[in-house]
């Protein structure tokens, strides 16, 4: 009963919220959904996969990026969540093995113009692994087209690596350099998983040198919720955490609301092993 109240709150509130934006045109969110594993206990996938798309519908995200997607996951989040359209393939074959980094749209509201995913590596074209990265990584994007508006824009997903250094850096450093080729001076949209907190290399190369990003979070005029994104199932309390999970966007547009949403369902059960992230647009920026 508890678990039901808990998640009934949770669902309330993100409704309630989003009611409460009526003025919000446009809103992004990054989330690491936790791969499917059986060591997750009452938190694996089969228990949370229910709720972590009721929240995803309350919370209407206009695009999303998430990470950590199995095959079997992928189709669950395809079929469950109708409003929705996607692209991205999985990082091990090209295929379907292995994480996929998916973006999705609101297939009512954007027109997906043209998509692709490539490798941090020296091989982007394939799937491979990158300098001292312990996994392949990779980066998927969409070219989206608001059919109101007309207007075009970049949104990009990916999930740096978890041991390599020099991948971390060397993947921001290419994630810009296709964007920025890609865009073509359209504003771009990026959400992951960085594995980094914000005084890291990797975070460096993507708010600075040759195309500069925004850090969401930094730049919104209200920045709320957690302060740690990933909480390894409630074992990481929020003060001693840290957020390497970020929302990054070409400078000029405005971000009304940045949050972190704490996944905590209750009774020891989460939506993730990560916190999602979402960002409040101002929808003429793009």
């Amino acid at each position: 009963m508890r678990r039901i109240l808990s998640l009934i709150t949770l669902i309330t509130l993100a409704a309630t919220l989003a009611q409460g934006l009526q003025a919000r045109t446009f809103r992004i969110m990054s989330f690491n959904i936790r791969l499917e594993t059986s060591v997750d206990g009452i938190n694996i996938w089969d228990n949370r996969k229910a709720d972590v798309v009721q929240f995803l519908n309350a919370m209407k995200p206009d695009v999303l990026g998430m990470q950590e997607v199995t095959s079997n996951q992928m189709k669950y989040l395809t079929d469950t969540l109708k409003a929705y359209g996607h692209v991205g393939v999985s990082r091990d074959d090209g295929k379907d093995k292995g994480e996929f980094c998916p973006v999705f749209f609101l297939k009512d509201r954007y027109q997906l113009m043209s998509s692709g995913t490539f490798w941090l590596s020296e091989t982007p074209e394939e799937p491979s692994f990158g300098w001292d990265a312990a996994c392949r990584r990779i980066c998927t994007w969409a070219l989206l087209q608001d059919k109101k508006s007309g207007n075009n824009f970049i949104f990009a997903n990916t999930h740096l690596d978890h041991i390599g250094e020099q991948a971390r850096q060397h993947g921001a450093e290419l994630i810009k350099k296709r964007l920025s080729r890609l865009a073509n001076n359209l504003p771009v949209l990026i959400t992951g998983d960085f594995n980094v907190n914000d005084q890291s290399a990797a975070y460096q190369i993507m708010t600075g040198r040759i195309f500069p990003m925004n850090d969401a979070n930094k730049v919104a005029k209200k920045a709320t919720g957690m302060h740690t994104s990933y909480h390894a199932w409630g074992t990481i309390p929020d003060d001693k955490g840290e957020k390497i999970d970020f929302i990054f966007l070409t400078p000029g547009i405005k971000v009304k609301h940045a949050h972190v949403w704490n996944s905590l369902i209750g009774e020891g059960r989460y939506l993730s092993d990560h916190h999602p992230h979402y960002a409040d647009l101002n929808a003429k920026d793009l």
